[in-house]
């Protein structure tokens, strides 16, 4: 169908065609819509969704919204996420609903991962134990963004005998859904997203088992591109398909050594074929012959193959190995050398050069190895063609980031993260204020009463205490502790009349004793005491 189109629509084509995915987007809705004054034209609607789907690469996905009304504990909350920082943490007592937030997000996840992965549209609804206590429906709205491209879904339920007060929309990611499956059919290495959530089951993943049965799993069930959406919801990091896929990572690796090793013969030998005397002297009393042209044509091509072959065997295979290895290190300072110990079957790292089995390691490590090691494998599977596949975008959620942690790496964690997963959103839940003062305060939200409320400026850099204090409303000190009350009733006794008594004197000594004399509040104490007897001996001289 040809028309003429107006200077606006002309415009926008100008820039789909510069290489601008939203603009491309926007056109293929244009021309299959008689809403946005264009007639209809099915063939240019399929030419720009055909062209967004090429301009798919390099894009982030983002979850830049989410809407909850009458899901669990909470009866209205809308939480905008940035688009431009990576990484999100949620706040708050037990039980303020930073878990519900991460369970509403993974609900409209597998909705995602469905339409990514499957023909099939399934993915999790609301269930009714999870109406909030009165209601009769509930909605979770989930907006995402793809390349400056929104695409809004809606999962609701409502108690039958009553009105429905929401519907569930699938829309957005049925548009988003099909844009990345015509960009695979177009170009089968196309990556996709990550969409992953780790709970706090993720800590009891890595065992005997999961070393023994790891061999049981067929290869087949493993290394499609889509398998990497498997089981990525269910809460755990997967250490047996991890260990699975880095053994035949190691064994493919061997046998590309074994390979190039003949490989290098080779070249070798031909090259040597025109170093021999004789060949060398008919060569040259034959140069300009036809034959002797084709000679060496033929053995200069030879020669190029065998050296192509060569260069090719670098694969990403090898690559993926390295890129893997080093993510781990990255997160397990001091960690070095993981490889494969065939009898007894087992995965093998140095800690400070000392070789331990993975299942020697202690929690906290072991916990770190399986989050990233899965994280790794499955940004490995959906980027097949790219050079450094955990580049890959995606959304990766985590509750209780700090699990079994020790207060240095809580510190680490979330700039390891990013640094390691530039282009992966993470949204986390913690208790620690060590995680937080690594993140900006318009980067932390703070769950309260079925409410949200902004971090309080200055949060990164800030010491713990004052994070403690200030984010986690926790008191720096037990307020019901013994020595707590008895550190506030010298307070009181140094700003008053008292400061000088002996009964002051004793109890300052008390304390001394038990925190040290080191101890910030008590030598802030005795400044303010000698400063008071200074000014009663100035007065005394006046």
């Amino acid at each position: 169908m040809e028309q003429n189109l107006p200077t606006r629509i002309t415009k926008l084509i100008k820039k789909s065609e510069s290489g601008d995915f939203a603009t491309s987007y926007q056109l293929y809705k244009i021309f299959g819509s008689n809403e946005y004054g264009v007639e209809p034209d099915e063939k240019m609607s399929n030419y720009f969704k055909e062209l967004s789907a090429k301009q798919l690469e390099g894009g982030q996905l983002r979850v830049a919204a989410i809407r909850l009304e009458n899901y669990k504990g909470f009866e209205s909350l809308i939480m905008n996420f940035s688009l431009k920082k990576n990484s999100t943490i949620l706040v708050g007592n037990n039980g303020c609903g930073k878990s519900t937030i991460l369970d509403a997000i993974q609900k409209g996840m597998t909705h995602l991962s469905s339409r990514l992965s499957t023909r099939s549209h399934n993915g999790d609804s609301i269930e009714k134990h999870e109406l909030k206590k009165g209601q009769n429906y509930a909605s979770i709205v989930i907006n995402y963004d793809y390349m400056g491209v929104s695409f809004p879904m809606t999962i609701a339920m409502t108690e039958p005998g009553y009105e429905d007060r929401a519907k569930s929309n699938y829309s957005g990611i049925n548009e988003l859904g099909n844009i990345f499956k015509t960009a695979n059919s177009i170009n089968q290495n196309t990556s996709f997203p990550l969409i992953a959530m780790y709970t706090v089951e993720r800590a009891n993943d890595v065992s005997t088992k999961d070393i023994e049965n790891s061999a049981e799993i067929k290869e087949a069930q493993i290394w499609d591109k889509f398998k990497a959406y498997n089981k990525s919801l269910t809460g755990k990091a997967d250490f047996k398909l991890f260990f699975r896929w880095f053994k035949e990572l190691i064994e493919i690796e061997n046998s590309d050594n074994a390979d190039i090793t003949a490989l290098r013969a080779e070249i070798r030998a031909k090259e040597k074929d025109l170093d021999n005397p004789l060949l060398k002297a008919l060569l040259a009393e034959n140069k300009d012959s036809q034959t002797t042209k084709k000679l060496l044509e033929d053995h200069n091509n030879t020669l190029k193959i065998l050296k192509d072959k060569l260069n090719s065997y670098y694969s990403i295979n090898s690559k993926t190995l390295h890129t893997v290895e080093d993510a781990i290190y990255s997160f397990l300072p001091g960690f070095s050398n993981l490889k494969l110990q065939r009898a007894p079957l087992d995965l093998i790292v140095d800690k400070e050069n000392v070789s331990l089995s993975v299942l020697q390691l202690s929690q906290g490590e072991k916990s770190i190895l399986a989050l990233i090691a899965d994280i790794a494998r499955r940004l490995t599977l959906l980027n097949p063609n790219s050079v450094n596949p955990l580049n890959g975008t995606g959304v990766v959620l985590i509750d209780e980031i700090d699990l079994h942690l020790h207060p240095s790496w809580q510190q680490n964690i979330i700039p390891r993260l990013e640094r390691t997963f530039k282009n992966i959103q993470f949204i986390v839940t913690t208790h620690s204020p060590q995680v937080c003062h690594t993140i900006d305060s318009q980067n932390i939200w703070l769950l309260k009463n079925g409410q949200k409320f902004k971090a309080p400026k200055g949060v990164r850099g800030a010491i713990s205490s004052w994070v403690l204090e200030n984010l986690f409303e926790v008191a720096q000190r037990p307020p019901d502790d013994k020595y707590t009350k008895l550190l506030q009733e010298y307070k009181d006794l140094v700003y008053s009349e008292e400061y000088a008594s002996d009964y002051t004197r004793k109890l300052g000594a008390t304390l001394s004793q038990h925190f040290g004399p080191d101890d910030e509040t008590l030598v802030e104490l005795k400044l303010e005491i000698e400063k008071r007897i200074w000014e009663d001996d100035f007065e005394k001289d006046q």
